[in-house]
């Protein structure tokens, strides 16, 4: 497959598409989890390769109470699936898509993620409840990326 790449033909390779590519938005997608895990941690932001993409499934930190290495699982996996929508929409669809789709894509996934994550609780027994509701408020920061109300759910701050 052929990525039509500011009209020079470039074969689309896992490494272009994902880390390389001007037209599918990968890079204003990489800008955004990059600003989310600003605001969610102290750990600097590694450098996104095809070896960080490859092993996501498997970072692990060794000081974890924060819970970043599941946030930057959820932020590689996340990056990824919006980058291939979009790229689909484009190659296979043959729809046009503009770059900010892909930034835009992540950004509703995240919200979707953690209202969906958020709204499983209410169907806990209380201390469990409790439990995971915390637990979501730690991996998504709650006061610096999210904000947790309990009568209208998650709000997220893309700013």
């Amino acid at each position: 497959m052929e990525c039509d790449n500011w009209d020079i033909d470039i074969i689309e390779s896992k490494i272009h598409m994902w880390t390389e590519c001007k037209n599918n938005g990968q890079n204003l997608a990489w800008d955004t989890v990059k600003l989310i895990w600003q605001k969610t941690t102290m750990r600097a932001w590694p450098d996104v390769t095809m070896g960080l993409i490859r092993g996501a499934t498997a970072l692990t930190f060794e000081d974890n109470s924060s819970k970043d290495s599941e946030r930057l699982r959820i932020l590689i996996s996340m990056t990824i699936w919006a980058i291939w929508k979009l790229r689909n929409k484009n190659t296979i669809l043959d729809l046009e898509a503009v770059p900010s789709e892909t930034r835009d894509t992540l950004k509703e996934l995240i919200r979707d993620l953690t209202r969906k994550s958020w709204n499983a609780t209410c169907f806990m027994e209380a201390r469990r409840k409790l439990e995971r509701q915390n637990a979501i408020k730690t991996l998504w920061a709650h006061g610096s990326f999210t904000d947790f109300d309990p009568k209208t759910g998650p709000s997220v701050d893309f700013t």
